[in-house]
């Protein structure tokens, strides 16, 4: 290939890169990973073609159910405040508006998760002597001691009687 045709063939890559390029950014259909930091807590998601994709949100934290709902929520107050800055401009783009409109259905269709792990309900006397048994039990399979095989003896007891 002559250099003129190589110059000519590298030219309408880059123009047809970039009509690509400025397509896709404008459609919004590659996944786009954010991370945004609100009332002091990252939160992290995904959105495509200007959809939250519900799934991802504080994905990055589900094996903790206390900071992952915890997270969901502020994620839920998140969106709807990002919809209500965003909705009060006059001076946004169309990509503002599109950004407007995706955190707007976010905060109407996001369902955060609500978890509360609390202390347990107080335990009656038979369920603490009988836990107290249990606890002596593992003990005792570690610990070979008659110290320890007699606190079992008279726990269970306890528990039993």
């Amino acid at each position: 290939m002559d250099p003129i045709s190589q110059l000519f063939a590298a030219y309408l890559e880059m123009v047809s890169s970039n009509i690509v390029a400025s397509y896709e950014d404008a459609a919004n259909t590659r996944v786009v990973s954010q991370r945004l930091v609100y009332e002091d807590t990252a939160i992290g998601f995904q959105h495509q073609l200007w959809r939250i994709r519900e799934q991802s949100v504080c994905a990055d934290i589900k094996q903790d159910v206390t900071q992952y709902a915890y997270c969901t929520r502020k994620a839920k107050r998140m969106f709807s405040s990002l919809c209500q800055q965003l909705s009060r401009r006059d001076d946004l783009n169309q990509q503002g508006r599109r950004l407007s409109t995706m955190y707007c259905n976010a905060s109407l269709s996001y369902k955060p998760m609500i978890a509360h792990i609390g202390e347990p309900s107080l335990r009656s006397e038979q369920q603490r002597a009988q836990k107290r048994c249990n606890e002596l039990i593992l003990k005792a399979m570690q610990d070979k001691s008659p110290e320890v095989q007699q606190q079992k003896a008279a726990a269970c007891a306890k528990a039993n009687g």
